[in-house]
């Protein structure tokens, strides 16, 4: 075995550990928490009963629908505004272009905390306050996707835009039937980042919304470690279930996306 073989085992090791002892302590029951701390579960001894409780005693499948629509609706808006403005930036190029283009990554020097009070404030003025609508907003736009649409598109062969414009399509036209499915691997990259960004977010929820039926599942973590504080083993399970659609967007999508960031890589 190789020096590099055991420095990824040991990389490996430190990662996956706490996943198996969160999934183990899940499935104990609630004596055994810190009797056997460091013991992983018997399968003779499996404890599915906090899964059940999670499941049919709290709200944890009204928290997953809230999020889940938030992450979807927000990611699809951030990608066709991202690959509109990468698409007007980088290859339309017109006047003034660049003057704006400077303007828009200026704003990503200003820490995202500062905008949360005038947030608050414009959601309250026009009635989107404690609504799922007060957290889309704030993520259809994302500068960063922008740039990195703008940088594939300088890139782009232009000739292939030409011949559809030969053919009578316009910018729209074109756009939607050259440009847009060419850029099928950023924008995958791009949505997987915008999936794993939203879905963690924290302190957006914990301002704007106040009804625990619009709860995100980060929230609903807080209020069930609030409510349940003590109960370890019926944490780790919600913790476990909370990860299982982010575990399966990226496994579904894993093949892609290490392939959009090696052609990303080669391209470079």
């Amino acid at each position: 075995m190789t020096l590099r073989s055991i420095v990824y085992l040991l990389i490996g090791f430190v990662f996956i550990t706490p996943l198996l002892w969160m999934v183990s302590t899940s499935l104990k029951y609630e004596n055994q928490v810190f009797e056997r701390p460091f013991v992983f579960i018997h399968l003779d001894n499996v404890n599915w009963s906090n899964y059940a409780h999670i499941l049919t005693q709290t709200d944890f499948l009204t928290w997953l629908w809230n999020s889940l629509f938030v992450v979807l609706v927000s990611s699809c808006f951030r990608l066709l505004l991202a690959a509109l403005g990468g698409y007007a930036f980088g290859y339309l190029r017109f006047r003034y272009s660049e003057a704006i283009f400077f303007c828009f990554l200026a704003a990503l020097f200003i820490p995202y905390q500062l905008t949360l009070l005038p947030q608050f404030i414009s959601f309250r003025f026009i009635g989107l306050l404690d609504t799922h609508w007060a957290l889309i907003l704030p993520n259809t736009i994302d500068i960063l996707s922008i740039f990195l649409m703008r940088q594939f598109f300088l890139s782009f062969p232009k000739e292939l835009i030409h011949a559809a414009y030969i053919e009578g399509s316009g910018i729209f036209r074109s756009f939607a039937r050259v440009a847009l499915p060419l850029a099928r691997t950023p924008l995958l990259t791009l949505g997987l980042l915008s999936f794993f960004m939203i879905w963690d977010q924290y302190f957006q929820p914990l301002i704007f919304l106040h009804s625990k039926s619009l709860y995100t599942i980060p929230l609903g973590l807080q209020s069930f470690q609030t409510q349940f504080g003590k109960q370890y083993a019926m944490q780790m399970a919600l913790a476990c279930l909370a990860i299982i659609p982010v575990l399966g967007v990226f496994l579904a999508l894993q093949k892609q996306f290490v392939e959009s960031i090696v052609s990303s890589g080669l391209k470079g």
